[in-house]
């Protein structure tokens, strides 16, 4: 009779932590329900129409994932927000706590140039209830205050809108189909291109192209996702520029662009610091099941 008693006892101990792992390591609370949000530069802490919960409304849903996707205009000044929950864990790995960060970035160097320099990040987490609201509030200063820096560091490595163009034009460009030995070109009229492509496909991948190129107008296009922990089949790079300063898309210049453009993506708040906020989360499931263990041991012991 007292051991059916410590079996009934252990089993409701067993459901219990159970319900409590599912709850507090599954589940978490997502800021959601919100219509897309614009801001201004001035003031991107204000959401009126999507405050946290209160007496007369709830933006939450419970999921798996809290999300985030908003794009910095860095010409009108603005920043549109969407806030999004979501069951599918697809995009993070099969740990937790886990992030990652999907981000493009598009940038019209010329000074001629009527377009929009712009910044698109999608953020996705499961560390805590909120995070990827909590990210973007961590973040969002220093991507207006310190990334306006950064960018225009892009904008003066690659672009010089005095130069000039034409026969006269001493402009050279690295070609990386030449050897080694002599890798640059005569490129008087067009402008220097760069091209690389960084990926994991069973080990890191790369594909690299330098040329002189006749497009007329310079940009930028980056895109680049990473995840904490790190993948080894999602994680890449893809960065491509058009520059019309001597030999711009050199390896030495290459190096510095992808340094500021990591500058400008972590700043003060990189992903692996806001998904271990709460490393202690991870090994939760580790201790209730330990703790089962012993129980059972403690019983069988005892009555057997």
């Amino acid at each position: 009779m007292q051991f059916s008693f410590c079996l009934i006892l252990l089993s409701s101990i067993v459901v219990v932590e159970y319900s409590l792992a599912i709850n507090d390591i599954e589940y978490i609370q997502c800021t959601s329900r919100c219509q897309p949000i614009t801001v201004s530069f001035t003031d991107p802490l204000t959401f009126a129409d999507c405050q946290e919960i209160n007496e007369t409304s709830n933006n939450y849903d419970t999921a798996l994932v809290c999300g985030i996707e908003y794009t910095l205009d860095y010409t009108k000044e603005e920043i549109n927000i969407n806030f999004h929950a979501s069951n599918d864990t697809g995009s993070l790995e099969d740990q937790k706590p886990s992030s990652f960060i999907v981000q493009s970035m598009r940038l019209h160097l010329g000074e001629q140039q009527t377009g929009s320099n712009i910044i698109t990040r999608k953020y996705g987490c499961n560390s805590e209830n909120d995070c990827a609201r909590k990210s973007y509030l961590n973040s969002i200063d220093n991507l207006i205050n310190e990334g306006k820096t950064q960018i225009d560091k892009i904008i003066s490595r690659l672009q010089n809108d005095s130069l000039i163009t034409g026969p006269t034009s001493r402009r050279r460009c690295i070609d990386s189909t030449l050897p080694v030995e002599k890798p640059s070109v005569k490129c008087p009229i067009g402008i220097c291109h760069f091209r690389l492509n960084e990926y994991q496909l069973d080990g890191q991948q790369k594909d690299v192209s330098q040329s002189c190129h006749q497009l007329v107008y310079p940009t930028l296009h980056s895109e680049l996702e990473q995840h904490s922990p790190p993948s080894t089949q999602k994680d890449r790079l893809l960065l491509e520029y058009y520059c019309n300063k001597n030999v711009c898309n050199r390896n030495d210049i290459v190096h510095h662009i992808r340094d500021l453009i990591g500058e400008f993506t972590h700043g003060r708040s990189k992903v692996e610091d806001i998904v271990n906020e709460k490393t202690g989360n991870h090994s939760i499931c580790q201790t209730i099941s330990s703790t089962i263990l012993v129980l059972f041991l403690v019983l069988f012991r005892l009555f057997i």
